[in-house]
């Protein structure tokens, strides 16, 4: 029977073609992958039917020419592979059936035709598996190529951009609205992700963000390098506490900019951003950084650890990297930020009054002198020491 269906699979071809386009119409509907769709239904049925009139061995099967260019198209178009593969998985259940039903047709009794299907089943199965794993390559293949030519062509177009120089003043060649209001972001990985999944670990991160952001269009995305993303959100709304980087990730963010200019600004911004919570020691580095955490931060971003002897000069004894100066440096910290207020500080560390008059006078003497003298100096500084931790303070000397 499969030698006679080999001869003139014609009619089979349709009726599986058929099957596939009525639940694909995403698929078969397009004139331009059409064509080829018919040959891959045709090449595979052929090759199946080869197989089930030679008894031979479904390891040396391979996936169709046409299969193979259908699934480059595909990934050229963005379409899912998983697309191709429930095409696959249609085609194998059309072609099982008609093949049943010619066989019901011999007038076999039940058993036979129960052993045919069985047999049927596990060879189409074994078939359709082999060669999912060939298109599913050549998918994964085309589209890591198609992505990065588009990345390499969308990142020289913002690259341009950033620097100023011409580029059409809607970003209709970007595919985003640069007349809009954009919220920039740096993101990349922690050292302790391996290099192969750390864009996918990033791209995960990006809808986290335009959620918290309230976008509701896509934002723009590009990848300098293996590592790091660049994003700009489509977005009015500063970011806020509810952004949460994904494990593993970080992220720092500009605040709202409009225009062409205020894509760059808002892309500058992320990048100071960037540059002092890398140059923070690991235990400090936050997850996600904002211009509003870093405040006259932002200063110190061409040379973060350029900040190290100035924050010691500033804080005196209090800039020691040990617990006890740890301990003084932040309920000065919450004590400024209360307005030097007893009352609120005490509150917010759950601690007495007392406790906090105490620390404050023994964080003068720590450091030397007291707070009004030079008392910006000392809230920039504690800044420093709460972003970049040890990176900026003094060794503890070591133990003989």
């Amino acid at each position: 029977m499969a030698e006679q269906l080999l001869a003139d699979s014609t009619a089979l071809v349709a009726t599986v073609l058929d099957e596939i386009a009525g639940a694909l119409p995403e698929l078969a509907g397009d004139p331009r992958l059409r064509p080829v769709l018919a040959a891959t239904v045709q090449d595979t049925i052929r090759a199946g039917l080869a197989v089930l009139g030679s008894a031979a061995p479904v390891t040396g099967i391979r996936a169709p020419d046409a299969g193979l260019e259908l699934a480059r198209h595909l990934a050229q178009r963005g379409i899912p592979i998983s697309v191709m593969l429930r095409a696959y998985r249609l085609g194998q259940a059309a072609f099982q059936q008609e093949l049943i039903d010619l066989i019901a047709a011999t007038h076999a009794d039940a058993h036979e035709v129960a052993a045919a299907a069985r047999d049927l089943a596990s060879v189409t199965f074994s078939v359709v598996d082999a060669m999912s794993e060939e298109v599913v390559a050549a998918y994964q293949s085309e589209r890591d190529g198609w992505i990065r030519q588009r990345n390499t062509a969308r990142l020289a177009k913002v690259t341009a951009l950033l620097a100023s120089r011409s580029v059409d003043a809607g970003g209709a060649s970007l595919g985003y609205d640069l007349s809009a209001c954009h919220v920039a972001a740096v993101l990349w990985c922690g050292a302790d992700v391996d290099e192969d999944a750390r864009l996918p670990l990033l791209e995960r991160l990006v809808p986290a963000i335009a959620t918290a952001l309230g976008c509701a269009r896509p934002p723009l995305v590009v990848a300098p390098d293996a590592s790091t993303l660049w994003t700009w959100f489509p977005t009015a709304t500063g970011p806020t506490d509810a952004v949460a980087a994904v494990p593993g990730t970080y992220a720092a963010l500009g605040d709202p900019a409009p225009g062409p200019a205020g894509f760059r600004r808002t892309h500058q911004q992320a990048q100071q951003a960037q540059q002092i919570a890398v140059a923070a020691d690991p235990a400090h580095r936050q997850r996600v950084t904002t211009p509003a955490q870093l405040g006259p931060l932002a200063l110190l971003a061409v040379g973060p650890g350029s900040a190290a002897p100035w924050v010691q000069a500033a804080l005196g004894g209090l800039a020691d990297d040990d617990e006890t100066a740890a301990r003084l440096r932040e309920t000065l910290w919450v004590y400024l930020s209360n307005g030097s207020s007893l009352a609120a500080a005490a509150a917010e560390l759950h601690l007495h009054k007392n406790t906090i008059q105490y620390r404050i006078r023994k964080a003068e003497q720590v450091r030397g002198r007291p707070l009004q003298n030079g008392r910006i100096d000392v809230e920039v500084a504690l800044l420093a020491c709460r972003l970049l931790g040890s990176t900026v303070l003094r060794p503890a000397p070591e133990l003989e």
